[in-house]
């Protein structure tokens, strides 16, 4: 029911063609509740439920360990001698945690098994451990490259997570660990998905992307995206009063 709703929004942000943008005279999305229609007809007459199960759990728990990683981007910022360190740290715990679940989970039982498991627990640790006691705090939410407030001012009105980056890094592992015991064809189509999306994005996104073209302008107390707003279907019937206060 939301697929249309999110490729307008991506639509209006560039990262996929106009068309899905498209609204027609009575304010519905027709081309992208279209085009979703169909392929969600494709996929549930084509692909075995048992698979397709898998696939969305898999997803999702990717998904949470993306939050909760973006938790610790926007929370902490690298050291000023070593830029993206932040990043990188947290892009090798993720491998290291997807490694050590794998191992738990199939291989645990064997000498080599437990052995590369605590080598891999230790440098799972270690890379936490670095994250926290290396990367201060950030002086505003948002991170180092994407501010939501004021520069050099810690905003109180936002929620701040406690045991950050010690909670979020544990919740990684775990959705890891789920991960790796679903069936594993549905985790290799779900990564041949996402390795499609990152073709996609880096061939058609990255180029018409309204943050790449535009960039990002600090306007007053945060930050907004620089690109064309397109209002809401707007009947002819109403008044000019009306279509203003939508304008403001």
């Amino acid at each position: 029911m939301a697929q249309p709703r999110l490729m307008y929004a991506l639509a209006k942000d560039g990262l996929v063609p106009s068309f899905f943008g498209k609204i027609d005279r009575n304010g519905n999305l027709m081309n992208g509740t279209v085009i979703s229609g169909l392929l969600m007809v494709f996929i549930a007459s084509f692909v075995p439920f048992n698979k397709l199960d898998d696939m969305i759990s898999a997803g999702i728990l990717i998904c949470f360990s993306l939050t909760n990683a973006s938790l610790v981007l926007m929370r902490l910022s690298s050291p000023t001698n070593k830029p993206y360190f932040l990043e990188k740290q947290i892009g090798l715990f993720g491998i290291f945690s997807f490694l050590l679940a794998y191992i738990i989970a199939h291989c645990a039982a064997s000498a080599f098994g437990k052995g590369l498991a605590i080598v891999l627990c230790l440098f799972m640790t270690l890379t936490c451990l670095s994250i926290k006691y290396t990367c201060p705090e950030s002086m505003n939410f948002g991170g180092q490259y994407s501010s939501f407030g004021p520069a050099g001012h810690r905003e109180p009105a936002f929620f701040r997570a406690p045991f950050v980056p010690l909670l979020p890094c544990t919740a990684i592992f775990l959705n890891s660990y789920l991960l790796v015991q679903l069936e594993r064809g549905a985790i290799l189509i779900l990564f041949l998905y996402f390795l499609a999306a990152i073709l996609f994005y880096f061939m058609y996104g990255a180029k018409h992307s309204s943050g790449n073209n535009y960039g990002w302008k600090i306007d007053g107390k945060y930050s907004q995206l620089v690109r064309e707003i397109s209002l809401p279907y707007v009947p002819k019937s109403t008044s000019e009063d009306t279509v203003q206060t939508l304008v403001c």
